[in-house]
């Protein structure tokens, strides 16, 4: 097998490959990634150890750079294995984890070979909805209904306790986030439409999560916020809303 990174080939049988693939997930359970990683293990043989140097430093040239094309050829060179990521269908590109290394050093290493090890890695979508949500929390807040009452002042003593109302308004607060893969939420909607002050009601959107650099960089984790308040002369009852 051939191994390319980018414009940067392997010799043919230079390279061993192990890889692992393990989902990602989310606070509230959803998948929201598939994280593949590459370990290759190789080894570059030259005829003198002047122009293994030269190699070794193409190795390393090659591999500084992220958001390259990682794809395992058949020995022909040209037919691609079913072993390929493409940097435009990741999330923030492919990623070297670990730059070449050189863990052996016995022996005639660095005669006519040098043993190296590479990782690589990159997520991939599970899903192709647009909308996946990620994250729902909401919480609403209760207050008044009871009697007012307030402490006057006296010219001499204690102040004497007094109660101004009988009642007071009922007042409830929603608020809440949600948070979208790729694109935002769309908030909750108010609970008690004839009680809400419309006028104080807020909602934010956040600037998402950049992953990646340059032509391979994603935009994930879009977060909005809401709070609704809410006033009225009778109780306010309802449960927090789900997405």
């Amino acid at each position: 097998m051939i191994l390319a990174y980018g414009s940067y080939r392997h010799a043919l049988a230079e390279t061993g490959i192990a890889i692992q693939r393990e989902t990602q997930f989310a606070t509230n359970g959803v998948p929201r990634a598939l994280r593949e990683r590459w370990r290759i293990d190789g080894v570059l043989q030259a005829e003198s150890p002047e122009m293994l140097t030269r190699a070794i430093h193409e190795l390393q040239h090659a591999y500084s750079r992220h958001a390259q094309d990682l794809t395992l050829y058949l020995p022909d060179g040209t037919t691609p294995t079913a072993h390929v990521i493409l940097s435009r269908d990741t999330i923030g590109g492919v990623r070297v984890a670990r730059p070449p290394s050189f863990p052996q050093g016995r022996g005639a290493e660095y005669s006519t070979y040098r043993s190296y090890t590479i990782e690589l890695e990159a997520d991939l979508p599970v899903s192709r909805e647009t909308n996946l949500l990620l994250r729902w929390e909401e919480v609403l807040t209760f207050a008044g209904g009871g009697p007012r009452w307030v402490y006057l002042a006296t010219l001499a003593g204690p102040p004497v306790r007094q109660q101004v109302q009988e009642s007071t308004p009922y007042r409830a607060t929603q608020s809440g986030r949600a948070v979208g893969l790729r694109e935002y939420p769309t908030p909750a909607a108010p609970i008690w439409l004839a009680a809400w002050h419309q006028d104080t009601s807020t909602i934010t959107r956040r600037l998402p999560r950049r992953v990646g650099s340059g032509a391979a960089a994603s935009e994930t984790d879009f977060e909005v916020t809401w709070l609704y308040q809410f006033e009225s002369a009778s109780p306010l009852v309802a449960q927090p809303s789900r997405s």
